[in-house]
Formats: structure tokens, C-alpha cells, sequence
């Protein structure tokens, strides 16, 4: 239920969910670590935001 809240969150903004999926295929192609963990980041960030946006702030702890 808490992916189906943190997908529903990113579609909400199409800005963001187009992001999501160019960052997606960026991922699939990264050609060295750096890359990767830029992308990682900014992947992280997005849900980070809306799974706060969708009512479940984890806070630090994973929980």
C-alpha cells in the first residue's frame, strides 16, 4: 500500500514522473560510478518527497 501512496504521489506532478522515468533509463546506461550515485541521489530525492507528500515521513530511522 505504501509504494501504491509514494507512485500516486509522483504521478501527481507529471514534471516530476517524467523525471522519475529519464532518470530510470539514465541508470540502465550509467557508465561510471559517479554517474550512478548522482542518479541514485536525485532517484532518492524524488521519493523522499513524495512519500513525505503521501503521509509517510520515515524520517532517518527507516521507519
Amino acid at each position: 500500500m505504501e509504494q501504491w501512496a509514494v507512485y500516486v504521489a509522483i504521478e501527481r506532478h507529471p514534471d516530476r514522473a517524467a523525471r522519475l522515468r529519464e532518470l530510470e533509463a539514465l541508470a540502465a546506461t550509467a557508465s561510471d560510478r559517479d554517474e550512478a550515485r548522482r542518479i541514485a541521489a536525485e532517484v532518492s530525492e524524488i521519493l523522499a518527497t513524495a512519500a513525505i507528500e503521501a503521509g509517510l515521513d520515515r524520517g532517518g530511522d527507516g521507519t
